[in-house]
Parts: structure tokens; sequence; C-alpha cells
């Protein structure tokens, strides 16, 4: 999702300091690298991505799975609150994406019905007089919304009727309040006739006419999420968050039926098998979808579909495979027999699986990545590739979109409950590999800065194992914060029991930047490299593993004062081989000046013998338009220094020995040559393969994936044909 864009704060002007290294004389007497009297040659590379089935164009999967409804021939509703570039709600048949409701992003749905004429979908949409935004900006205010269900046609045209709200009069409007995601209605279901709306914060099902969306009843139903109809017409309903299912008649009454749920079991849908069956996905630690006999009360469960505990259970938790489900939302049958699961995993991601009606896979569809970045096991020369909750392999050689297999979801909810990927998702969706003692870590920042997450792989699962935190950590779930954390102040968090949760007596305080920072690192020896906005650089030195091979770090860090030119100091990426840094900001003389947030800035810098005698090698002034053109993300691999830019992703590719420019690189017609905005501030990686050409990985949200450039040498002669 794109972030919003502010503009930077007024800096203190007091601390800004030379390092004793060179005089401002020196300083800008070096020409800046970009003042080149040949433009750079053109770069050959190939795009390919992993993490969609689909590379783009008309054809990608969305970016979340949230509800599921199932047509006679196959055809599967797929509703979801948000996908980047409006496939809020894909219709997908014989795996394929075959349309997508339209106009659907003006905010965002819960539920999914449809019969052999329409298509229904209970969402918010802002009201036509509030304010609107600019593309790609995050809204500030509060905006009055209506709040109800609509209606499209089978190809995904807008349906509209007499009375219809919004400017596609295509709404039936239960409610106007200001922007509150609670006011959605949950659950949405049909009898052919009649349309079933689950009023959840009205405790109440809404009863609708399908042709004139007039509402003809209602009746009490506290708390009414996801409905089903059976084939005598009886309604049955999820209520308590998951933990009970309920049955009316059509007149409203409750019958004395009851489902047994299981203690820890979760239902998050409802359908009903040919043989008349109830099918219940629940999403508890069974991770399982569950057929019950309710001929009879009280109802009995007589089958399973799926391996018990999903893909977090038996002896590889974590592990990928077409009966090991991760998040059910939904599933039903078709006409045929064959049956249909989604599945919206840990932290979001699409995956829609066909079964024959002897359960074995007839396709799959993926859209598993959102808000994120890819980056390589050192040792792997590519093939072995981790994102923040994922691990694929991948082949660097084979036909774009074709190299990649997904081997695992590497977050487990129950094991782990702790872990902030649950519970701060833009603070820990920027991956990077590193290779620490001989064990290989994932270290994790975000969207915004203040904790850099480090997570130990055991099997095919990342554990969280240390954490430094620019101050008390804050859920985005108001029930959970970690367990005897720090009131105030810089720690450190180290899992020293190894259970990977967090206890009291874990936490050791630090120092380092306060406020509003961007620069933060890992650099391939270990060390923590940290750089406040005007209050110059810190590192915390590794210093090895304990006996759960956790990474500890040195409590006190070494400091740098801020270094010239810059007044804003955004990011630093230090090579420990040849005690090479390099560092990106704002300058007096380059200011950014349209007030784009948390970019890598508009000038980079190269100091040699940075911790013992720096020297200033170069100076490179970087594009930037103010609002139109300006880096988002940098990173240094191989020989090379390469930079994205925010709103195109175009990639700026540099030699790092002199700064020059060599060329870019955009997306490819592998990819039908688009992306969305890059996001974050690492949303860049790369790496050079043993063949000398390059890997180079980038956040592609706009349709659910991460793009790949296969970039051959530059400072190679080409080999002739």
């Amino acid at each position: 999702m794109s972030p919003k864009r502010k503009s930077f704060p007024s800096l203190p002007g007091a601390f800004i300091c030379l390092l004793a290294v060179f005089t401002l004389l020196e300083l800008f007497s070096l020409a800046s690298a970009d003042d080149l009297s040949n433009g750079p040659s053109p770069l050959h590379y190939t795009t390919t991505w992993l993490g969609n089935t689909f590379g783009g164009g008309p054809k990608w999967v969305q970016n979340y799975a949230e509800g599921l409804c199932v047509l006679p021939d196959g055809t599967c509703v797929i509703g979801s609150f948000w996908d980047e570039a409006g496939r809020e709600v894909g219709l997908y048949r014989d795996g394929q994406p075959i349309a997508k409701l339209e106009h659907t992003h003006m905010r965002g749905g819960k539920a999914v019905a449809a019969n052999s004429r329409y298509v229904f979908y209970a969402n918010t949409s802002v009201r036509d007089d509030q304010p609107e935004v600019k593309a790609g900006e995050a809204r500030t205010d509060k905006p009055i919304c209506y709040f109800g269900v609509s209606r499209w046609t089978l190809d995904g045209k807008v349906a509209p009727f007499p009375g219809g709200r919004t400017r596609f009069k295509n709404m039936a409007v239960f409610r106007e309040a200001p922007d509150n995601h609670d006011l959605i209605s949950r659950g949405l279901a049909t009898d052919g006739k009649s349309l079933f709306v689950a009023d959840t914060a009205g405790d109440r099902i809404r009863v609708l006419d399908l042709e004139t969306m007039q509402e003809t009843r209602d009746f009490l139903a506290e708390k009414a999420e996801k409905l089903a109809v059976d084939g005598l017409g009886n309604l049955w309903v999820i209520q308590s968050g998951g933990k009970s299912i309920v049955s009316y008649t059509t007149d409203g009454k409750q019958r004395d039926l009851t489902v047994s749920l299981s203690p820890k079991s979760i239902a998050t849908a409802l359908a009903f098998a040919p043989d008349g069956r109830l099918v219940i996905t629940d999403n508890g630690p069974r991770q399982q979808v569950l057929f019950f006999d309710v001929h009879q009360s009280p109802s009995k469960l007589v089958d399973t579909f799926g391996e018990e505990g999903g893909m977090f259970g038996g002896r590889h938790p974590g592990r990928v495979g077409p009966l090991r489900l991760a998040g059910p939302t939904g599933a039903g049958f078709d006409s045929a027999g064959n049956l249909y699961v989604s599945c919206n995993v840990p932290r979001g991601g699409t995956v829609l699986r066909a079964f024959t009606p002897r359960r074995k896979l007839k396709w799959e569809v993926l859209g598993l990545e959102f808000v994120d970045v890819a980056d390589a096991l050192p040792a792997s020369d590519g093939c072995d590739v981790f994102t923040a909750d994922d691990r694929y392999a991948f082949d660097p050689k084979a036909p774009a979109g074709r190299g990649w297999r997904w081997i695992a979801h590497t977050l487990d909810p129950y094991r782990y409950p702790d872990d902030l990927r649950l519970h701060q998702s833009v603070l820990q969706c920027a991956t990077s590999v590193r290779n620490l003692g001989g064990k290989t870590f994932l270290c994790q920042r975000g969207m915004w800065q203040g904790v850099l997450g480090f997570y130990r792989i055991e099997g095919d699962l990342t554990v969280p194992c240390s954490v430094l935190s620019s101050g008390p950590i804050k859920s985005e779930k108001p029930d959970w914060q970690p367990t005897g954390q720090p009131a105030k102040g810089r720690f450190f968090w180290c899992d020293t029991n190894g259970n990977g949760r967090f206890d009291v007596g874990e936490f050791t305080p630090t120092e380092g930047p306060q406020g509003e920072y961007w620069a933060s690192n890992v650099d391939s020896r270990g060390d923590i490299w940290q750089a406040g906005r005007d209050t110059g650089i810190w590192r915390w030195r590794f210093t090895g593993l304990d006996t759960h091979d956790n990474p500890h770090y040195s409590a006190k860090p070494d400091h740098w004062p801020m270094p010239l030119p810059f007044n804003d100091l955004l990011r630093t990426d230090y090579d420990p081989v040849s005690d090479t840094m390099y560092l990106t900001g704002q300058t007096k003389d380059r200011p950014i000046s349209g007030g784009e947030w948390g970019t890598a800035g508009t000038v980079m810098v190269r100091f040699d013998q940075w911790s013992q005698d720096p020297k200033l090698r170069y100076r490179v002034n970087l594009p930037y338009t103010p609002e139109k053109v300006f880096m988002e993300a940098f990173h240094v691999a191989g020989d090379l220094a390469f930079f994205v830019d925010c709103k195109e992703a175009k990639v700026f590719v540099h030699d790092k020995s002199t700064g020059q420019l060599l060329g870019t690189m955009k997306p490819g017609p592998e990819v039908s040559g688009e992306s969305g905005w890059t996001d974050f501030r690492d949303s860049l990686r790369a790496m050079q393969l043993m063949s000398g050409h390059y890997l180079v990985f980038v956040e592609e949200d706009w349709k659910a994936k991460t793009i790949i450039y296969r970039l051959e040498n530059p400072l190679r002669p080409r080999k002739k044909p």
C-alpha cells in the first residue's frame, strides 16, 4: 500500500560537523561523479519475478483472500478489503483470473456472494461529497463513508438499480458514518431469490430482494459474521468471532441445532457440500476444512480435509504442500464435485487451490508478496531466496516467471505468538539475509524505522531471536505488548531462553539516534549501523552467538559525528572487507524540496578507510525532481551500487568504484512493463552471482510479487553472440 508522503520536520542547525580528515574546500573541489561528458551505455538484462502465478498486465492474483464463493461452473469469487491494483474482488476459473469487479478501489469490503447473474460485495465507500486525495497518497482525514452491499454483473461491470447509492448507483446503503472498518458487514449469502446480509455492527440479518436490492425483512442475530444457506433454505451463521455457529429459519427464528466446534477452533467461512454436509473452514490450530452432518442435533464432525495443523503441523512446520493449509478463509464445491479452498496466509497473501472429487490437486494460483522484497542466501548463488515471511527456490536461468517455487511460509503464529511480523507488519517487511557466526539470519526493517528484528532459521521456520528498538514496542493490536520491555529508552532484546518469546530479564538498554531516522542496516560481518537525521552515525559490534544461536551485540555503540556534505543523513551501507562507507542523504545545496518522505536523498558519497583514516573518494548527485523523481532505496553489491526510484520503480546502476552511472533498468515486457511505487526504504536488494552477473530484487506490491532483474555485468566486455 502506498505510504503517506509527508514533509520533513525542520532540522536543528547546531550539530553539523566536519570529519577531521578533510576540509570543506577539499569536499567541493571533488567533481560530482554524474558530471560526465559521455552518457551511460544501455544495460543488458531481462526481467522475471517470484511470488505471483502471473506476471502482470491483465493477469495477476490479488493481494489478499478474505472470502470465497464458488459457482456451479467452477468460477471462484475471491473477496478482500484491499488490492493495490484494484482487484479487491477477483474471479478465477480453471487456474486463470477471468475478471475483476470494477470500481472497488474506493474503500473495500469483507464478504462476497454470487448467483447466476450477479456478484455481491459487502463494502464501504467514501461518500461522494468528501474531498479526494491524489493517487498513491494516504488520507489524513477520516471521511464520511457509506456502509452496505453493492452489486455487479459476472463480467465485473457495475449493476445499478433504482435508489442505488454512490456515483455508480449500485450500492444499498445501511448507514453513513466516519470511516470505521467495524461497520462493514461481515457476511453474505443467497438462495437465488434473496440476499442475506450480516449487518455485524447492527446485530441484525438484513434480507434484500436480489433484483430490486430493497430490504424485505430483518431479524436479530448478535455479531453475525459469515453466512451460508442450506438446501432447505435455512440460514447458517458464524457468531462470536468464529466460536459458535447457529441456524435460523428464513423468517428469523433460531433453530434448535448446534455445531460442536473444538474450543480452539476459529470458524472463518461456511458452505454446503453436494451431499448436504455443512462445510466449515477452521483457522484455529487445526488449519483444516471440517465437514459436519447437521441433519440431527447435536451435529457430528464426519470428515476433514487437509493435514491437521496445516503448514504449521507435521514433521516440517512451515513446509508448503497442497494439503497443508495456512489461514483458510473459504471452501466450496462446483457442480462436478470439485472442491475449492482459499487461504489468506498469516500477514496476508492469496492461495486458491482446486481439488478433484478424489482430493487430488487440480490447480492453484498464488499472490504472496505485498510491501515486501526478496534477498538470497549469500552462499546459494541466488537459488535460495527469502522474503519477510516466505522462502523460495529460484533458478536464475529459467524462463521468466518459471524459475521460482514456494518452499515454506516461515512465520508460525502458534509456536511464536510474539513474532513482531504479526504485531508490526509495516516495521518487519524489508529482508536482508546474513550469515553470522556460521548461522543464517533474516534481518528486517520496514516502511518506518525504529525496530530492527533478527530471525534465526530453524528448519523451515524463522524464529524471532534479537531486536534493537528505539523505544517501547507498540502493537498494531491493542491486546499485545512485549512482556518485560522497558517503559522508555532504546534497548536490545535477546531470546536468552530460546523460546522465541519476549520474557522478563531479556532486555538491555543502549544508545542511538532519537526521533525519526531512516539509516539502519546490518553489514556482512554482522555489525549494526544506524544514523540520526542530523546527529551522526552509530555502530553496534557483533560479538558472537549464544548457546541458542542468538546474535549478541555490544551495548555501548561506536559513534561518528555528522559528516559533510550532509545536513540530513538518510542511508548507510558499510563494507567491512574494504573498510568502505557509502552514505546518502540531502545537502544544503541539494535539498529535498518536494517534501518527499523516507527517501534515500539527493546525494551519495563514498569514504575509503572509514574506520581508520576516512578519505572522501567521490560525491554523486542523484536524480531528483520534486514530487516526480526521487530515490527510495539504495544497496551496494559486488562492484555496483544500485538505487531505485519511487514512482517509476526505475533502477539506477552505478560503478561503486568511481560513482559513474552505468545505466538504468525498468520493468520489461516479461511483466508487461509495469510496476507500482516502491514503498519503503529497503525496497531493493542485489547480489553478484558466481558468473559475475547480478540479481536485483525490487518490491512490486501493485500486482503482488517481487520483480527480479537478471543483469549482465556491465563492467565486463560482452561476449559476441
